[in-house]
């Protein structure tokens, strides 16, 4: 049987100015996508799970490049065209993606009468609009993203990994992932059990472990991962290093950091959503050495140690990221 060759072209690229708010899971990336969509020329945030598994299972060899790119530029034209209609857009209240929360829901619910055609396509060419999405761990395939051909740039969050990891436990992510059908993240097979994409090479150190000592491992593994693929970016000028507990500060000092990478100015909508984010605020230090405690009383010492050692190197060098 004769091979099939692939006639398939890349469309035109209408999905500009793309900018990822990342970060590992429970890094504090909402308190950023709920103030981000705030500055002016921005849409509301946007979350795509084609765009977040599809670049992991090129990493795992489940999906061509080609493949991946072809349906990742087709999935954010169809976004990027969608949005200026209104449709498909998230009129849940509750929702951080919900235009209730965006600055000016007024502007989706105009859109609602707007003619579809050649003339939104025009609209989008020209227009300087910038789309947020909240993303997890691309920084850790970003050499995959950049194939991709994407216009973008990316605000990549770190937090102290004893919040963050201790996040990550109380959020049930040390079990969730072998069962939860709400865990949206691409998932590997070994033994006959589950793992998240980011766990793969590493399932057997931690098939026998605790959901304390997994979350220790599996988010150290990955922090490592991201840390060592940005200090190797071929492209840093794409990339801005936020260090959460800095807003708790000088919220204001890192909000304009911001908006002078992303070429944007904040609005006046933007006070209030840096208030509601609660910046500034103070650090508790009572209420880390309580979660220090407890997962102390449940891990392993060499595990413990792994975690000491991350929370040193965050707190003394920002990771050698700052």
């Amino acid at each position: 049987m004769q091979e099939k060759s692939s006639n398939t072209k890349l469309p035109e690229n209408i999905a500009k100015n793309l900018v990822f708010i990342d970060g590992i899971c429970r890094c504090g990336k909402s308190a950023f996508s709920s103030i981000i969509p705030s500055f002016e020329s921005f849409e509301h945030l946007q979350i795509s799970n084609i765009l977040e598994n599809m670049v992991p299972a090129v990493m795992l060899g489940g999906v061509e490049k080609d493949s991946a790119k072809m349906m990742i530029r087709l999935e954010l034209n169809e976004l990027s065209y969608n949005l200026q209609l209104s449709r498909n857009v998230n009129f849940r209240k509750s929702d951080q993606t919900g235009i209730a929360n965006y600055r000016e829901p007024k502007i989706y619910f105009d859109r609602l009468e707007a003619l579809e055609g050649n003339n939104v396509v025009n609209s989008i060419r020209t227009n300087a609009n910038s789309i947020p999405f909240q993303t997890h761990n691309m920084m850790v395939n970003l050499d995959i993203v950049n194939s991709l051909d994407l216009d973008y740039k990316i605000l990549e969050i770190y937090r102290n990994p004893i919040d963050n990891i201790y996040s990550c436990w109380a959020r049930g992510w040390g079990e969730r992932f072998s069962h939860d059908p709400r865990s949206f993240t691409l998932r590997t097979s070994y033994n006959e059990s589950l793992y998240p994409w980011f766990c793969f090479g590493i399932e057997e150190k931690i098939i026998n472990l605790n959901q304390y000592e997994r979350c220790v491992i599996m988010f150290t593994n990955l922090l490592n991962s991201c840390i060592e693929k940005q200090k190797e970016a071929s492209n840093p000028e794409k990339i801005i290093t936020i260090f959460f507990e800095d807003m708790f500060k000088s919220p204001d000092y890192e909000i304009s950091k911001i908006g002078a990478f992303l070429g944007k100015s904040i609005t006046k909508y933007t006070a209030k959503f840096i208030e509601d984010a609660r910046f500034p605020r103070e650090l508790d230090l009572i209420k880390r050495k309580e979660k220090l405690s407890i997962l102390k009383k449940n891990v392993a010492p060499e595990i413990f140690d792994l975690l000491i050692s991350m929370a040193e190197y965050y707190e003394s060098e920002g990771y050698g990221l700052r």
